[in-house]
C-alpha cells in the first residue's frame, strides 16, 4: 500500500468540515467492525456517514486513508491516557510502572476487538512513530527508576514497539488472551527483564 494513499488530502478547518470527517471516520469504524475490510468501499462508508462521496475525496483519496485516520486516532487516544495517567498517578517502583502502562495497553485493546483486528489485517506496516514533546513524561517517568539501559529514549522506542507487536499479534492470533491475564504477564517479565539486565 503506497505511503501517500494513507494521509488525508487535507486537515478541515471548519466545524461543519470536522464534523464530516468525523463522521467519515467513525462510519469507517462501524463497518470494519459490522461487516469487515471486504465490503468496506468509499461509496459505503459516505452513505452510513450520511454525506456523498465527493465530500469524502474532498479529504481522503481512498478508503485506505480513512482507515489509517482510524488508526491514527486510536494511538492519539491512548497516548493521551498514558499522559493523563503519568500526570495524576505518582508508581513507587518500575515494576508498577510497566504493569500500568502494559494493563493500559491490553485494555484499550479489548474494548473493541473486532475493530482492531481489522485494523491490524488491513495496516500490516505500522505507521511510523516519532517522539516529540508529548512523549517527555514518559522519559521522566522512566528516568526517575534505576535502570540498565544505556539510552533511555532507545529504550521507550524498544517497549512501544515490542508491547505495540505483542498486543496486535495477539489481537489476530490470540484474541482470547487480550483477557485471560498471562499474556499481559509474560510481556511485563519480558520489559522488566530488558530493563534490568544485570
Amino acid at each position: 500500500m503506497p505511503r501517500a494513499k494513507l494521509s488525508p488530502r487535507k486537515m478541515p478547518t471548519q466545524e461543519r468540515s470536522r464534523a464530516t470527517v468525523d463522521a467519515l471516520v467513525q462510519a469507517t469504524a462501524d463497518i470494519l467492525v459490522r461487516d469487515g475490510s471486504a465490503k468496506l468501499t468509499t461509496n459505503r462508508i459516505a452513505e452510513r456517514a450520511g454525506v456523498n462521496v465527493a465530500s469524502l475525496y474532498q479529504f481522503f483519496p481512498g478508503k485506505e486513508a480513512l482507515v489509517a485516520e482510524v488508526a491514527r486516532r486510536h494511538a492519539k487516544e491512548q497516548r493521551a491516557a498514558v499522559r493523563e495517567v503519568l500526570a495524576t498517578r505518582k508508581f513507587r517502583t518500575l515494576e508498577e510502572l510497566i504493569r500500568t502502562l502494559v494493563a493500559m495497553g491490553f485494555a484499550a485493546h479489548a474494548v473493541n476487538p473486532k475493530l482492531h483486528h481489522a485494523l491490524t489485517q488491513e495496516l500490516p506496516a505500522r505507521p511510523a512513530r516519532r517522539w516529540d514533546a508529548e512523549d517527555a513524561p514518559m522519559l521522566e517517568a522512566l528516568g526517575s527508576f534505576k535502570t540498565d539501559v544505556p539510552d533511555p529514549e532507545l529504550a521507550l522506542w524498544l517497549i512501544d514497539t515490542v508491547s505495540h507487536a505483542v498486543i496486535h499479534r495477539a489481537v489476530v492470533e490470540r484474541p482470547e488472551s487480550l483477557s485471560q491475564g498471562l499474556l499481559q504477564e509474560e510481556l511485563v517479565t519480558l520489559l522488566l527483564r530488558y530493563l534490568r539486565r544485570k
